[in-house]
C-alpha cells in the first residue's frame, strides 16, 4: 500500500507565483527579530508581508519580489 503524495503550502505558493517573482523568507524566536532580518536583507516595507506564520516558536515572515 503507497501513501499518495500531498502538496505542501509551500507548494501550492510556488504553483499561483508568476514566473518573474519569488518569494523570501525569514525566519526568527520573535515576529520583530524576523522583520529585521527582513529590513537588513534590503525589504523596503517590512509590513508589507506576504505571509507569516509562527511554528512552534518560530516566526517566518515571507515576501514575493520581483526577481
Amino acid at each position: 500500500m503507497t501513501t499518495p503524495l500531498v502538496k505542501s503550502l509551500i507548494d501550492e505558493e510556488i504553483e499561483e507565483l508568476p514566473a518573474d517573482r519569488m518569494i523570501l523568507a525569514f525566519t526568527h524566536s520573535k515576529w520583530l527579530g524576523a522583520l529585521s532580518l527582513a529590513h537588513d536583507a534590503g525589504i523596503p516595507n517590512v509590513h508589507a508581508w506576504s505571509g507569516r506564520a509562527c511554528m512552534c516558536g518560530e516566526w517566518t515572515v515571507a515576501y514575493e519580489v520581483k526577481a
